[in-house]
């Protein structure tokens, strides 16, 4: 009866200790990084207004979140390709890169793993504001990202005659 008990728990643990390996081993490969760049299907991206951004500047948070529980992707770069879209016809604003944006390494975006980047204005009034109803752009993946339109904050005016973009980070 002692070798019986003996043989049964030795299974047990046995049984345990491979099935606690699989585990880990599944939960770190899910958490692997990704080297394929992010589709326009990979992604739901939301545009708000950015309360904390520098003295003299507005800014308009980007957020990337993943699409599903098993997106995995890549995201690295800047939004490129920027348009503003008013009432059915573009609206007039030049968009340029963050100078301190160039150097920015890849995000991996997974569930529970979001990332962000910004548009960023000076906040002096302008004599005529422009206010877009969303805003158009490459998915920041390196040069083949995908175009994606997202809304803009309803009633958020551009101001001057040129809006910055940042390169994606981690949130």
């Amino acid at each position: 009866m002692n070798r019986t008990m003996k043989r049964t728990a030795a299974a047990t643990i046995a049984g345990g200790v491979l099935a606690g390996g699989m585990l880990l081993a599944t939960g770190s490969a899910s958490a692997m990084p990704s080297d394929t760049p992010c589709g326009a299907s990979d992604v739901n991206i939301g545009v708000t207004p950015d309360p904390t951004h520098a003295s003299g500047h507005e800014a308009y948070l980007i957020t990337y979140t993943a699409a599903s529980p098993d997106t995995n992707c890549k995201l690295q770069g800047i939004p490129t390709g920027v348009s503003f879209n008013g009432d059915g016809q573009p609206v007039d604003i030049s968009v340029v890169p963050e100078p301190a944006s160039g150097g920015a390494g890849p995000v991996n975006l997974r569930a529970g793993h979001p990332a962000e980047s910004r548009f960023i204005q000076a906040a002096h009034e302008a004599p005529v504001p422009q206010i877009p109803v969303s805003v158009t752009f490459n998915l920041p993946t390196g040069p083949d990202g995908q175009p994606v339109s997202v809304a803009w904050p309803e009633g958020q005016p551009l101001k001057g005659t040129e809006v910055q973009t940042t390169a994606v980070s981690a949130s």
